[in-house]
């Protein structure tokens, strides 16, 4: 019964307030959409076109990124890859924010807990998906060279937690 209440009150507000179902010119843009340049119907990143540049040295050594879209300094959707070398171990750390990763090629583990270890993780393969919660405590190794994908909003930050 609350359910179809609520829903009288959804169309009541659509039709005779005028909500606005879709975004005005005075409104931001829903999260995830994109600017585009006048002109411009699609974003796209093509694999060969790739250019990895050295992480930022907050980051182990061993990887390397590459921004697809948005910028993880900045608030808002953001989309990265890292390539990273076989024997990458990134140490127990946290993120203010959910964290959802593709692994693209290779293998990678991941562990919880401070106490987390290659032993005890869950290794992922090409395809495989998987979404860090926010401020969990969590290790990723790398048992051979891998890209992974990170999506998420920004601002990004990793915060290494000392054991």
């Amino acid at each position: 019964m609350n359910v179809l209440r609520n829903l009288m009150a959804l169309l009541v507000c659509f039709s005779l307030l005028g909500c606005p179902s879709q975004p005005t010119e005075s409104s931001p843009p829903f999260i995830g959409d994109m600017e585009f340049p006048e002109g411009v119907v699609q974003h796209s990143v093509m694999a060969e076109g790739i250019q990895w540049k050295p992480c930022p040295p907050h980051l182990p050594p061993g990887c390397a990124i590459t921004i697809l879209e948005g910028n993880p300094k900045a608030t808002g959707l953001f989309s990265v890859r890292f390539q990273i070398d076989s024997g990458f171990v990134m140490p127990a750390h946290t993120h203010p924010r959910d964290e959802r990763v593709t692994v693209i090629s290779g293998k990678v583990g991941v562990a919880f807990g401070l106490e987390g270890t290659h032993d005890s993780a869950t290794f992922f393969g090409p395809g495989d998906y998987y979404v860090n919660a926010r401020d969990a405590i969590h290790s990723v190794w790398a048992d051979t060279t891998s890209i992974i994908q990170i999506t998420g909003m920004g601002p990004w930050e990793v915060d290494f937690v000392e054991k």
